[in-house]
């Protein structure tokens, strides 16, 4: 009697020896049969159907075949099938090399691509015979080719890193602005004709000078909006620090705004 696993084996291969003794007679190279077993797979669990060999991307109309198609080994060098899967395309694509075959599986609408590289030398023992004659690990490729080459691209679980952005929620009503620096301005908070001050009692002076882009409040040249006790209008552009002594009016002199070094002696200069 059967042991469980014996028996799970055996159900998950039900249908491989039909597919083999239809094309037992054209496979004479090991990479052939792991080429086999991937169009087993794809057809018989995951219910894709080969409609050819090449690598053309163009979605065909007919429906396509559990069957592998006329041709598909004559190349001594790669394998090209397409399958159809609800109406989406797929290639099948494997390239051989000294001693080992690098296959990819392609979903032609969304572009993602998986691989497996495997060594045909090393997990074929015959090409003729049962399953577990010509591949004594069967079940643990089958389970590879599901990890590294069907479920990266046919169930969306792929392996590439993806960088996830978080951006912070705009207030409601407000456009988006790419070229915008810093923190968003705060509707009101410098509006034509009146002057809104920010929280804790500080105008919004200066903040003209941060934004390269002139969008901000006024900067430390700017006009005093109106107050109701100096009339009507603003006052004129000034700059608040001056080299001119104002407490000397018409005589000239320096107001240096800035300290003085420790032990500055002017005389040392001289």
């Amino acid at each position: 009697m059967e042991s469980g696993s014996a028996a799970k084996t055996g159900d998950f291969f039900y249908g491989w020896d039909l597919l083999y003794k239809t094309v037992q007679a054209e496979v004479d190279k090991k990479s052939d049969l792991l080429i086999a077993l991937v169009h087993f797979l794809l057809t018989k669990h995951y219910n894709f159907r080969c409609v050819g060999i090449g690598d053309d991307k163009t979605l065909p109309e007919e429906e396509g075949s559990e069957l592998l198609p006329d041709s598909w080994n004559d190349d001594d060098t790669k394998y090209s099938l397409r399958y159809v899967h609800d109406k989406m395309l797929y290639l099948l694509l494997g390239h051989i090399t000294e001693d080992a075959l690098l296959i990819n599986l392609m979903d032609i609408n969304t572009k993602k691509v998986s691989n497996i590289c495997v060594e045909p030398e090393t997990l074929v023992a015959a090409v003729k015979g049962g399953i577990t004659t010509i591949m004594p690990t069967a079940s643990e490729i089958v389970e590879r080719y599901r990890r590294e080459l069907l479920d990266p691209v046919f169930t969306g679980n792929s392996r590439e890193v993806t960088t996830q952005t978080t951006t912070s929620p705009r207030p409601s009503g407000s456009d988006p602005d790419p070229l915008r620096i810093g923190e968003p301005r705060r509707g009101g908070s410098f509006i034509p004709g009146g002057f809104e001050p920010r929280p804790f009692g500080f105008p919004d002076i200066g903040r003209g000078d941060l934004d390269p882009l002139g969008r901000g409040g006024p900067g430390n040249l700017f006009s005093f909006p109106s107050r109701p006790n100096m009339g009507p209008g603003p006052l004129p552009r000034f700059d608040p620090f001056s080299p001119l002594n104002p407490n000397r009016p018409g005589q000239g002199g320096i107001n240096p705004d800035h300290m003085r070094p420790p032990d500055w002696n002017p005389d040392y200069y001289m």
